[in-house]
């Protein structure tokens, strides 16, 4: 298990999904890891949007803003639209699928990842209690 002081962060950004050009993928470690894709909301992670798994992390973050749409078109809009996008990550070097697989499922309970069809987190629902 990825201890809580080992999960870092960053702040992603592709070229061909900003208006200023900036691209910063180069610059994610090659590793294996699990991540989770977050909105930003005053500088820290919100809202997840997914949790994975990978053996070359910087691959496949490429691969998600490059075919976000394989994941479903609410992703898509997410990775393609405005929102600014905050990657937490773990780090998982020599570590088995099963292994990341098994710590995935835990960032899942942790971070429960909802896109909605418009690429937002999806609103609570909330019901009002009737009166007396």
């Amino acid at each position: 298990m990825i201890d809580e002081d080992d999960i870092l962060e960053k702040t992603l950004f592709h070229k061909d999904y900003n208006l200023d050009g900036k691209d910063n993928i180069s610059q994610i470690p090659k590793e294996p890891a699990v991540f989770g894709l977050c909105a930003m909301i005053h500088e820290k992670p919100t809202h997840c949007r997914y949790i994975g798994e990978t053996v070359n992390l910087q691959q496949t973050i490429r691969d998600l803003f490059e075919k976000a749409g394989e994941v479903s078109e609410g992703f898509e809009k997410f990775m393609h639209g405005p929102w600014i996008k905050r990657m937490v990550y773990g780090l998982m070097p020599g570590s088995s699928k099963g292994d990341r697989q098994k710590e995935a499922e835990e960032w899942t309970k942790k971070y429960n990842p909802k896109c909605d069809e418009n690429g937002e987190y999806p609103k609570e629902k909330t019901t009002r209690r009737a009166r007396d």
